[in-house]
């Protein structure tokens, strides 16, 4: 694997500066600010001022993954919110997958006149995961893809980040990957603490809170999402459509949905 596949500036943290309205895009696990460019772009076209920022442990910093967790990931998002607040009229905050987990940390604590979700993490989809307490004691690592499918388009944009000068149609590479990708055992448990966090934080959130939701997300259930709905303290809108995980990614067909949907939520902040 390339020394730093996290090289490119894309993956840091970015502010992209135009009206008075300010968003923070927080990435999923393992993310980095790169995912949430395309929206941050979206955005910014709509004068609306969008930052991301950068997890520890992830991207560049993916060494110390097995030193850090949810309380590192929700302290890191605060820094930036608090960045993202100074000086704005109107504040909205926007997570996807586990980013959804610290975002409703986040507005539980110092509330934004929005917030959007996006395939929001806040249960383990693998019903195992109440056993991760236990099983961190005696497995240290997991390989989550060790049965991974390389035809599949969102696997292969996935180790083209991590390996872009591998070739992913060798079947030698593809062994190497599936057997060399390991995740330490205890950063899982942090995610699945991380999720019961936000689920009781939910109910102190009091914002107008949009959830977009893919029927076919097999990471976030929908099921799951439609639970967490019920929780929040305030208004909430709900939109599932066809689709799966990936809502970020501009090359699937949920795309123009997604965009269209962040966007009008953060527009319509900035009219009020």
């Amino acid at each position: 694997m390339a020394a730093d596949p996290y090289a490119d500036p894309l993956h840091q943290p970015f502010v992209m500066a135009a009206g008075s309205t300010h968003i923070l895009l927080i990435p999923g696990f393992l993310g980095t600010p790169k995912e949430m460019r395309p929206l941050g772009e979206a955005l910014v076209a709509a004068g609306i001022t969008a930052r991301s920022v950068q997890l520890p442990g992830f991207g560049s910093d993916y060494g110390r993954l097995a030193a850090v967790g949810a309380a590192e990931w929700v302290e890191a998002a605060t820094r930036a919110w608090l960045e993202t607040r100074r000086d704005a009229e109107r504040t909205v905050l926007l997570g996807f997958s586990m980013g959804a987990a610290v975002a409703l940390k986040l507005a539980a604590l110092a509330p934004p006149d929005a917030v959007i979700l996006l395939a929001p993490h806040w249960r383990l989809a693998d019903k195992r995961a109440v056993a991760l307490p236990l099983i961190k004691g005696v497995m240290k690592e997991f390989r989550p893809f060790a049965k991974a499918n390389f035809t599949d388009p969102g696997t292969r944009r996935m180790f083209m980040e991590m390996a872009p000068e591998a070739n992913l149609d060798d079947p030698a590479v593809q062994a190497r990957l599936r057997r060399q990708t390991a995740l330490p055992t205890r950063t899982l448990d942090e995610l699945r603490r991380l999720g019961n966090a936000a689920g009781a934080a939910a109910r102190h959130v009091t914002a107008p809170t949009t959830i977009l939701q893919g029927r076919d997300d097999t990471t976030s259930l929908p099921s799951y999402t439609r639970l967490l709905g019920l929780r929040l303290g305030g208004p909430l809108t709900l939109r599932e459509f066809p689709g799966g995980h990936q809502l970020v990614d501009p090359a699937q067909p949920t795309w123009e949905t997604v965009r269209d949907g962040v966007v009008g939520v953060a527009w319509g902040v900035t009219r009020t």
